[in-house]
């Protein structure tokens, strides 16, 4: 991503979408006491918030430069896949934690490894149940910054092995 109109801003986005990613998997490493028969999964949680949220603010500090050198990409070829893939999977993200506020509740709710791996930021409300406001403004956007990173991210590998294919 080089320093331009559009090189700055996706550098922000993926560092926020990154950062956010990191400080969820703190959330997922607290949830290590709470239910210790998963404690197997949250622990994966944890790691793959982490991995995600460390490559994508590794995307957003690493210099252009570097990469167009390791990898001989021209410096005039820019590929705006790493930021589409963010946008497209942070409004998925969003729009399906959305549905899943407006889903009726069962009698038997699903498992919460299977929710979680939904909605990443629904972690901080394990004790309670958001309202339709609090999903709109805090859980779907944080969630949706989740997995716009892992789009971004992988959009940004995309790119990078299609160069050397």
């Amino acid at each position: 991503m080089r320093s331009t109109l559009i090189g700055i801003p996706s550098r922000i986005a993926f560092f926020a979408c990154g950062t956010i990613s990191v400080a969820l998997s703190r959330i997922y490493l607290a949830l290590l006491g709470f239910d210790p028969a998963s404690h197997a999964s949250w622990s994966f949680f944890a790691s793959a918030l982490m991995v995600v949220g460390g490559f994508a603010v590794l995307i957003a500090l690493m210099p252009g430069s570097w990469v167009a050198k390791a990898f001989k990409i021209e410096p005039t070829r820019r590929s705006l896949v790493p930021i589409k893939m963010m946008g497209g999977f942070a409004g998925a993200s969003y729009l399906v934690i959305v549905g899943l506020s407006f889903a009726p509740h069962a009698s038997h709710p699903p498992n919460p490894q299977f929710v979680f791996s939904l909605c990443p930021a629904c972690a901080l409300t394990v004790t309670v149940d958001p309202s339709i406001g609090t999903v709109l403004l805090f859980l779907a956007p944080l969630s949706a910054a989740v997995y716009g990173s892992l789009g971004g991210g992988l959009g940004y590998l995309s790119v990078v092995l299609h160069k050397n294919s």
